[in-house]
């Protein structure tokens, strides 16, 4: 009797272990099973979230291009701007220089029209004056425009009557040689010698404004240059005084 109660409690340990070893297989199976269902999910969110990171990765490098190349655009604009700064500094630079340039002729062209209304003013008022007199006559050396002492005793003479005036007068100087020499160098000559008494009475206070002076070379001969006296005339400055209020100058 104790022995069949042995037997009967192996047979149920055989029993119970044997429930639980399938029952062990039982849950691993279903672990299987479950995990064999799971395993696609996982994969599908983990290609999801790696499209989703080259998706995200393709639009910061898109982002990245875009700025890059406003950045670039920008840098050209400030390029273009500064070059565009430049150029309107050097027009407003030009356009200085020429409004300069503008005002520097228009201040020429009154100078200009200033120096002809004073000469037109005195050469209109020419027919106002007339000689006041003979010339003064000074004779000179050959091939020579030194004064003398006695052409400065009698240029002295005519400095005294105007000297320290400064209107109511003009003084002509006129130059003259011999026949000698070619007409190129006589009108040099008499140039020179004319020249010579207008720096003489300029230096005893006559207004070069007042006097005029050419070199006539042997034109208007008062003597024959025939002969060595006539010669010795001929080689003379004349100096003649004219005054205003008396009508037309004549010679």
């Amino acid at each position: 009797m104790i022995v069949s109660k042995r037997i009967s409690s192996t047979s149920w340990l055989f029993v119970l272990a044997g429930l639980m070893v399938l029952s062990g297989c039982a849950s691993r199976k279903y672990v299987r099973d479950q995990v064999a269902t799971v395993d696609p999910k996982i994969a599908e969110v983990t290609n999801a979230n790696r499209e989703n990171a080259e998706r995200i990765d393709a639009v910061d490098r898109r982002a990245q291009q875009g700025i890059t190349a406003a950045q670039a655009a920008a840098t050209a604009a400030d390029g273009r701007a500064g070059q565009a700064a430049q150029a309107a500094a050097a027009a407003d630079q030009r356009a200085g220089q020429a409004q300069q340039a503008a005002q520097a002729a228009n201040q020429a062209v009154q100078q200009a029209t200033n120096r002809i209304n004073t000469i037109e003013n005195r050469f209109n008022s020419i027919d106002n004056y007339a000689a006041a007199g003979q010339p003064v006559s000074v004779a000179f050396a050959v091939n020579s425009a030194t004064l003398t002492d006695q052409a400065r005793g009698s240029l002295d003479g005519v400095a005294n009557q105007v000297a320290n005036q400064t209107a109511g007068y003009l003084i002509e100087i006129q130059g003259f040689t011999d026949s000698n020499g070619s007409e190129a160098f006589n009108i040099g000559l008499s140039q020179r010698r004319a020249d010579a008494v207008l720096r003489y009475l300029v230096s005893k206070n006559v207004s070069l404004s007042r006097i005029s002076v050419v070199g006539l070379g042997e034109d208007k001969p008062v003597a024959d240059n025939a002969t060595r006296q006539g010669r010795e005339q001929n080689r003379r400055v004349e100096v003649r005084i004219l005054r205003a209020g008396q009508g037309r100058a004549t010679n």
